[in-house]
């Protein structure tokens, strides 16, 4: 079981969930783009660990509180900073999928005295090139329209892209769940999200993860070559590095192979 708790900070009201396996360092889990702390569930369940899970603003229950006020990843960075503080916790073993695992890198670069271990999962450092960047943020943009639009659309949109392509056949219903939580966000919260933490926002992080002093873990899928490449280019920087690539497996690998994934966890 996991307990409700609700942490408002200046910029963001906050819906956490602190398992009650044990008083140890929890493992704390970030969501990617679209879901909520229920997207870690069944992970959470194979698990014999304290873990903590939210979900991050605009997905869920947490909300911006001014839909209208600049928010960054330095913002976030904050904020959780805060929700660990207001809860006693010194130090984390940090898990992020994809979007939440550039959460969590723009946080253990940014606190690094709070990071035991950091695991991410099918994540991007950045982008380098300043035109790319500039690209990137007006084609997400152009998503955040869609979404206030029409919400339903952009959903169908987003299961429609090639990181996804064999979710369905892999896990039938782990799909079906992930496409009920992605239909249930509020729209204009979840397109400040994207708008808030979009690649096209945020800075490139490779020359900062030469700082860690702490495993860094990467997990790719077999079949997201873009990510496995990203991860390769990491070779060298960190001092304690791990690449793992589960075979048979796209962009979401707790999804898609839940037992492989929880292995490497483990």
């Amino acid at each position: 079981m996991s307990k409700e708790i609700i942490i408002k900070t200046k910029r963001t009201t906050n819906y956490v969930y602190l398992s009650d396996k044990g008083s140890d360092m929890p493992m704390v889990f970030l969501h990617g783009f679209t879901g909520s702390h229920h997207s870690w569930d069944n992970v959470i369940e194979k698990l014999k660990r304290r873990t903590l899970t939210l979900d991050l603003p605009g997905h869920g229950k947490s909300t911006f509180n001014d839909l209208d006020a600049n928010y960054s990843i330095d913002d976030w960075c904050e904020d959780f900073n805060e929700i660990l503080n207001s809860l006693n916790i010194d130090k984390v073993d940090l898990c992020g999928y994809s979007m939440g695992g550039r959460l969590a890198t723009g946080f253990a670069i940014k606190y690094p005295e709070k990071i035991n271990k950091l695991i991410l999962e099918s994540t991007s450092f950045g982008i380098e090139n300043k035109d790319e960047r500039e690209a990137r943020l007006k084609e997400d943009l152009r998503l955040c329209r869609l979404i206030e639009e029409d919400s339903p659309k952009f959903v169908q949109k987003w299961e429609n892209s090639p990181l996804f392509a064999k979710q369905q056949d892999r896990n039938p219903q782990g799909f079906l769940s992930q496409r009920k939580e992605r239909l249930s966000h509020n729209p204009i919260q979840l397109s400040k999200a994207l708008k808030s933490f979009s690649q096209g926002n945020m800075g490139f992080y490779k020359s900062k993860m030469t700082e860690f002093k702490f495993p860094l873990i990467l997990i790719n899928g077999s079949e997201d070559g873009r990510y496995i490449e990203i991860g390769k280019n990491i070779i060298g920087i960190c001092r304690d590095f791990n690449q793992h690539v589960i075979e048979d497996c796209g962009h979401n690998i707790h999804l898609e192979n839940l037992d492989k994934f929880v292995e490497k966890l483990l």
